[in-house]
């Protein structure tokens, strides 16, 4: 990969650090985020006016052919997009669905074009810092838009979820593998950003691979959406997902107005990605799908998992399931 120009990182280290300033916000804080705090500092603008040549030529270059990888130099949307989502899950894994990171996207991709524009035309720097500020401002108020989508009625946000990166050895136990045994080619689906259990596999010489919307991309772990991830037929030995797609499946099932059937598709399209013999590996458990599996082709195995639940709330089927394939 090329090396970009020096004013490519430095552009990346200064939007990183406005995002920061912004980090642990609730959904319901970006959704009042006032204009005012899309403000350009002078500095931003001077640096932008100094390196509008090779920031408008690199920007024109990736926005025209985007890798979809995450990555700073080649998607930069995506990039931005992965830090965002990054940023909101911790707090609220249910708050961005697959339409609101595609929303969230083209709100990046748009920004950055805008300036590219605006890069490409100005006349001075002050003209620059105005047209800054105003994408920016746009910016915000498309951020307070997802937002207020996720919590509007049918929204995604019924309520603060936390999520947490867990070791690889605890998701081993949980799901009751032996790392060892894995039959390859093994995919995390929902890896995490970390990819975690991936790096630990691949360590071991596992042939593991790993998916996640917040996914750094690195060796085996790409970013993607595990209901749109191409799953070719008879293609995998395992696949695990540990407090990840099963997770939200459930969560779709149980919510009012909720997408399970879009989650039951790809639960059986995972399914027929096994090779004969493969596992599907998940927790918490989905009795209302695995109930109706064909005994004749699946082999339906369940591991309890003792996680007490808050009073009050709902029962969840914590256990956790492998599936696997008859040859």
């Amino acid at each position: 990969m090329p090396v970009p120009p020096p004013a490519v990182l430095d552009l990346r280290d200064r939007l990183l650090a406005a995002a920061g300033r912004q980090a642990g916000a609730s959904l319901r804080q970006l959704a009042a985020l006032p204009a005012a705090a899309a403000t350009i500092p002078a500095d931003l603008a001077s640096f932008l006016w100094r390196a509008r040549g090779p920031l408008s030529t690199w920007l024109a270059s990736t926005l025209a052919a985007p890798a979809g990888d995450g990555s700073w130099e080649r998607d930069p949307a995506g990039f931005l997009t992965v830090r965002a989502v990054r940023a909101l899950q911790p707090s609220n894994q249910f708050a961005l669905g697959p339409d609101a990171v595609t929303r969230l996207d083209a709100l990046h991709a748009r920004a950055l074009d805008e300036l590219a524009a605006v890069l490409r035309g100005a006349a001075s720097e002050a003209a620059l810092g105005s047209s800054a500020a105003r994408i920016a401002a746009e910016y915000v108020a498309g951020l307070g838009a997802v937002a207020r989508a996720a919590l509007a009625p049918g929204g995604a946000a019924l309520r603060q979820v936390a999520s947490a990166e867990y070791s690889p050895e605890l998701q081993l136990q949980v799901l009751g593998l032996d790392a060892a045994a894995l039959a390859p080619p093994v995919l995390d689906l929902g890896c995490g950003a970390e990819a975690r259990l991936v790096r630990h596999l691949r360590a071991l010489g596992v042939d593991a691979r790993g998916i996640d919307r917040a996914a750094e991309p690195g060796d085996g772990v790409r970013r993607g959406d595990w209901l749109t991830e191409p799953l070719a037929p008879g293609s995998l030995g395992t696949v695990v997902s540990h407090l990840g797609f099963s997770l939200h499946f459930l969560h779709q099932h149980l919510r009012p107005a909720g997408d399970a059937a879009r989650y039951a598709r790809r639960y059986m399209e995972i399914l027929r990605a096994l090779a004969p013999r493969g596992v599907f590996a998940y927790v918490p458990g989905l009795p209302f799908v695995e109930e109706h599996l064909p005994a004749a082709s699946w082999d339906v195995e369940r591991l309890r998992v003792d996680i007490p639940a808050p009073p009050g709330a709902v029962a969840v089927p914590w256990y956790a399931a492998r599936i696997k394939r008859r040859a």
